[in-house]
């Protein structure tokens, strides 16, 4: 890496609240982010100034100028806004993440992709799934202080079952959401074919750098942001029916959902999914499968930040998304 050229960049496709974005943004930037593409799959009814942060808006324009229709399945969506970002990516890494997952670790992430070496085409980071402990509020947008990592693929589904019970059929590897993690990939190799989980190299063998393995970063994922958040993902993704690689153990998640008849229901549900008791809680310690949440996820007073329940602690004035655009 030369000394002018950046580190990374992010890309995102969101469809989410103004907070979220911002929230996203914020951490991104204060991890040593150059430049941060976010695609809205349609227009928001915000927007920023800031020159770090690239919003393009996912209207019928934007597929029009790529000469396509506008793919149904999100995820054809998410490859295609993939690729674009990475055509124009300037730095030396592209990192590749929902809005909803935030990369931590030992030390700021410009740090890491500072220094892995020129041979490797990519950045692996493993999974932590955001789950509550008893004492967390599950209505807390960004409250769970708990992480669960993924379990041996072959001892899996016992420990599941042992672990979560009935319910345990609808985890894989001890995870509701994806295991796989996320990825930054090297810019500027246009033989590298870009996936949602994955990248690489036809011609030849993809070298990928374990950042997990080796130097302790992991992948937050808050696939349940908050109970509130997580009802209205599950009754989105009902009523669009546009998410269409989820696979059958996520499928059959939003059927329990959908099979609620109250929100006591629904909220018992996400308890069973999301929320560890004691002795849960426990026991995957013991195993090694879970850790607290980072200091890089909370504020000076140990609060989880961007839940902006004090957003005046959180307002800074280089990042200026939030000026709302006219009806």
């Amino acid at each position: 890496m030369t000394m002018t050229q950046s580190a990374f960049e992010v890309v995102v496709m969101a469809l989410c609240p103004e907070d979220h974005l911002r929230r996203f943004c914020e951490y991104y930037l204060d991890q040593g982010a150059a430049r941060i593409h976010v695609y809205h799959d349609g227009p928001p009814d915000f927007a920023t100034n800031d020159p770090r942060i690239a919003m393009t808006i996912c209207d019928d324009a934007f597929w029009q100028d790529l000469d396509m229709e506008r793919p149904f399945g999100v995820e054809e969506r998410q490859r295609c806004v993939y690729r674009q970002a990475y055509a124009r990516c300037h730095a030396t890494w592209l990192l590749i993440v929902d809005i909803d997952e935030y990369v931590f670790g030992p030390a700021p992430l410009d740090t890491l992709l500072g220094t892995v070496d020129d041979k490797s085409d990519c950045v692996r980071f493993t999974s932590a799934e955001a789950v509550y402990c008893a004492s967390d509020a599950v209505t807390c947008e960004f409250g769970a202080s708990l992480f669960r990592l993924p379990m041996e693929r072959h001892f899996s589904p016992l420990l599941a079952r042992l672990i979560y019970g009935i319910r345990g059929g609808l985890f894989t590897r001890g995870l509701l959401g994806h295991s796989r993690g996320k990825q930054a990939v090297r810019s500027g190799n246009a033989a590298l074919v870009i996936d949602i989980h994955d990248a690489g190299i036809s011609a030849s063998e993809t070298i990928r750098f374990d950042a997990t393995e080796h130097c302790g970063f992991h992948l937050a994922h808050y696939d349940a942001i908050s109970f509130q958040c997580w009802a209205a993902k599950c009754a989105d993704r009902l009523s669009r029916g546009d998410a269409q690689e989820m696979g059958r153990k996520r499928e059959h998640q939003l059927q329990l959902f959908a099979a609620c008849r109250s929100e006591d229901e629904r909220e018992h549900l996400f308890r069973r999914l999301y929320a560890l008791s004691p002795w849960q809680a426990r026991l995957l310690e013991r195993l090694g499968l879970l850790v607290k949440r980072p200091r890089a996820l909370e504020d000076q007073g140990g609060r989880p930040i961007g839940s902006f329940a004090d957003q005046a602690l959180r307002s800074s004035p280089d990042l200026t998304i939030g000026q709302k655009l006219d009806a």
